[in-house]
């Protein structure tokens, strides 16, 4: 065999290793790569939503509060619903002028000792002493609405409260202890009296008349 003819077919056998190696390479790379299938879809979690759903009776009438308010419920423990409310008493205030525009509840719970609060329609205010056996009296017109008699005195003594043309819901005598008391006045109609007096002995009272919404 001459020299060309051995070229020839070492340049063969060498091109058919380098093609087998190439194969051979390119099997392993494919097999060694990372798997390019897609991952499992992770299902999205749903949101909280927004508004908790109110469903029992006693959700209910929590929802219907004020976020302060203060409420003692009864509830039947058969059916669940609620059979009576009770909400602590509050004040309406006017933010303009900072005074009371209207009491929500027992005004007893809200004012118990001190000066008398402020209110924003006072149809009259007193605050004076009384000597012992003698009266102040008040008047005034019936427009419809719904008074408030606010009183108290204070040195060692009493106070009696009486009225004409008009009832009164509330105590009709108290002890000078600085304690304030609270009566609802019904006009009959057209204008009413209030008077305050001392017993045996000189007082210092206050009290006020004031117009809530009816």
């Amino acid at each position: 065999m001459d020299v060309t003819a051995d070229d020839r077919l070492r340049s063969v056998v060498l091109f058919g290793a380098a093609a087998a190696a190439l194969v051979v390479g390119g099997w392993w790379w494919h097999s060694a790569a990372p798997s390019s299938t897609p991952a499992a879809a992770v299902p999205p979690t749903a949101a909280p939503s927004a508004e908790r759903s109110v469903s029992t009776p006693l959700e209910r009438l929590i929802a219907a509060e004020e976020p302060e308010a203060r409420i003692t419920a009864r509830m039947d423990p058969d059916t669940g619903e609620v059979i009576r409310v009770e909400s602590s008493p509050r004040t309406v205030i006017d933010l303009e002028t900072g005074s009371i525009v209207d009491i929500e509840g027992d005004p007893a719970l809200l004012f118990r000792s001190g000066d008398l609060p402020s209110f924003n329609e006072t149809v009259w205010r007193e605050q004076r002493e009384i000597a012992a056996g003698q009266e102040v009296t008040r008047q005034a017109n019936d427009s419809g609405a719904r008074y408030l008699l606010q009183y108290r005195c204070t040195r060692p003594g009493t106070l009696a409260l009486t009225s004409d043309e008009a009832k009164i819901n509330g105590q009709l005598r108290i002890d000078c202890d600085g304690t304030i008391a609270n009566a609802e006045v019904l006009p009959f109609g057209g204008p009413f009296r209030l008077s305050l007096s001392a017993g045996d002995r000189p007082i210092d009272i206050q009290a006020q008349l004031v117009v809530l919404p009816g």
